[in-house]
Parts: C-alpha cells; sequence; structure tokens
C-alpha cells in the first residue's frame, strides 16, 4: 500500500494531483500501522527533498497538505528528523513549518526556530512569550532577530539563551535591550565574551561591560579583544581602576560600632 500510494503521489507530481489521492491517504491514516504512517510520512518527505529545487508553489502546497495529515501521529524523533530535513530549505511546505515551529518539544521545534526564513515575525513573537529556553535559544541564534523579538527573549529568557543571543551579530538590539544584556554580563563571563566579540557593540556599552567586570575577567576581556578596540578596553579597565580609587570602600569602625549598639535599647 505505502509504495503504491508513493508512487501515485510521484505521478500526480508530474502532472494534477489526482482526485483520489487524499482518500488513499485517509485510508493509510485511518487503517494503518504506526510503523506504517511513519514510512509514508519517510517516503513522502523523501519525494519532497528529491523534487523541492523545482517544484511549483502549488505542488508545494500540495505537499504540505499531505505531509501535514501523515506527521499527527508519529513518534518524535522522526518528527524531529523531519524538522531537520526542512530547516535550512529556500521553499518550504508552509504551514507545515509553522506546526513544527510551535511544537510542545524542543527538538522538533529547534530546527525551524533556528533556521527556517519563512516562519512569520508574529509567530515567533508568540514563541517567544509562551514557549521554554530550547525554544528561545532557537529563535535567538536565527540569522535575524528584530528589535522587538530581542527584548522578549532578553525579559524571558536564562543565560543559555542570553549566550547565544549576545553571540549572535544578526541580532539587533534596542538601548534598553543593550542595557539588560550588560547586566546580564556583569553575572555572567561568557555574555560579556560574546558580547566583546561583536562588532557593532556602540562605545559606551563596551565601556560599561570592562568597567562592570572583576580584573580577572577584564584580563581575559582584553585578550579576547579585536586589535582594533584593544585600546578602548584599556581604557575602560584604567577608567574602572581610577574610579575605585577615588571611591573606596567604606570601612566599618569596629569599636565605634560595637558602643553604638550598646546604646540601642533590647526589645523582646
Amino acid at each position: 500500500m505505502m509504495f503504491l500510494v508513493a508512487e501515485h503521489f510521484r505521478t500526480a507530481m508530474t502532472v494534477i494531483a489526482s482526485p483520489d489521492l487524499i482518500a488513499k491517504l485517509d485510508h493509510v491514516l485511518k487503517a494503518g500501522s504506526p510503523d506504517l504512517r511513519t514510512r509514508m510520512l519517510q517516503e513522502v518527505a523523501g519525494l519532497f527533498l528529491e523534487d523541492a529545487h523545482r517544484l511549483s508553489e502549488h505542488h508545494v502546497e500540495m505537499f504540505d497538505d499531505i505531509l501535514i495529515r501523515l506527521s499527527e501521529s508519529v513518534e518524535l524523533r522522526t518528527l524531529t528528523t523531519l524538522s531537520r530535513s526542512l530547516a535550512d530549505l529556500h521553499l518550504v511546505p508552509r504551514e507545515l513549518a509553522r506546526r513544527l515551529a510551535n511544537h510542545d518539544d524542543a527538538d522538533v521545534a529547534a530546527p525551524i526556530l533556528r533556521a527556517c526564513e519563512c516562519i512569520p515575525e508574529a509567530d515567533l513573537i508568540d514563541i517567544a512569550w509562551m514557549r521554554a529556553e530550547g525554544h528561545l535559544s532557537a529563535i535567538a541564534g536565527r540569522k535575524a532577530v528584530s528589535q522587538e523579538l530581542a527584548d522578549i527573549l532578553l525579559m524571558r529568557g536564562d543565560s543559555s539563551v542570553l549566550r547565544v543571543l549576545a553571540g549572535n551579530r544578526g541580532a539587533d538590539m534596542t538601548s534598553a535591550g543593550l542595557a539588560m544584556m550588560v547586566d546580564a554580563a556583569e553575572r555572567d563571563a561568557p555574555i560579556a565574551d560574546a558580547l566583546i566579540a561583536r562588532s557593532d557593540l556602540p562605545p559606551h556599552v563596551l565601556s560599561d561591560v570592562v568597567m562592570r567586570s572583576t580584573p580577572r575577567q577584564q584580563a581575559r576581556l582584553l585578550k579576547l579583544a579585536r586589535p582594533d578596540i584593544k585600546d578602548a578596553v584599556r581604557a575602560a579597565i584604567d577608567a574602572g581602576a581610577a574610579r575605585a580609587s577615588a571611591n573606596p570602600p567604606a570601612t566599618i569602625d569596629d569599636a565605634k560600632a560595637r558602643a553604638t549598639a550598646m546604646t540601642k535599647p533590647f526589645s523582646v
């Protein structure tokens, strides 16, 4: 049955879809075992990948409908493989890609979220608001991340998400977003490292990252800095040291503190 349906589908691609094609596939879905549905999905996906470079939009839409039907009751690992195989294609079945991107399992969604260019910005924003770190990290690694999307990732993501975003040269961050990233870099050294490597970092943000780092971290940042910004990193280190010298931490007079404590009334 699987071979006959697949061959029927291949023939339909060269002419026009047969009226009973959907009926045949619906029969497979209703009567077939999970293993048969999985093999059928793999077969049809293979046909699509083989011919994707020369298919018309109409044929891609046909594949979209068929693949959605076949993918509804298969194992996660099969869906993950399908997602990986489709993610880098220029022309993909759009509705299938959207469903994979919205999948509960991050392993299934991540390849599409990271690489597929057909996912609408509105979908990415919804997913960024609703999903957890696995989905967010994938979005943070996209070729281009808008300011709105970057702000959401900064608000909702953990350190692993922010590390990916900080190292993504295609992530466009607002001034407020950069301020949030500098705050995160003060707590997480890899984020600071990723920021220093960016060629688009404004000078004042670069200075903030360096000055708010520990001396050991500053030494590492200086080592990691590109030749064209090493002088700026050194200047920020010197400025931070000068500020620390001018404003030494207040010391506590232990004797005075004890005397003050002794004069305070004791309450039960």
